[in-house]
């Protein structure tokens, strides 16, 4: 059952996931909870985008605990973030046009 569960992840993974990695410009990550546990699929996008040289935005939910690590490796990191917040919002924009070198006006 696992190596069953391993290999549909891995296709999935393959055919859905890496390629949208590989078509971005700026990859985004989003990391809530309190650092213990390790969703996999996470783990495996970070991997790539990492090993793929994408810059990468952290987005950061209220209370989220951050690894050294992972905060060393993100090109921005945007904490406490929540959709509502619109100074939240402006820093998300703020974040996408300094990594895609766009004007505040496009």
């Amino acid at each position: 059952m696992t190596d069953r569960a391993w290999r549909d992840f891995s296709r999935s993974f393959r055919t859905d996931g890496l390629p949208k990695i590989l078509s971005s410009g700026v990859c985004l990550a989003v990391v809530g909870g309190d650092g213990t546990d390790v969703d996999v699929k996470q783990a495996a996008e970070l991997g790539a985008m990492l090993l793929l040289d994408k810059p990468i935005i952290l987005v950061c939910t209220p209370g989220a605990v951050i690894p050294s690590r992972l905060r060393r490796a993100a090109d921005v990191v945007i904490e406490e973030w929540h959709p509502d917040n619109p100074d939240a919002q402006d820093r998300m924009a703020a974040a996408l046009r300094r990594l895609t070198g766009e004007s505040a006006h496009g």
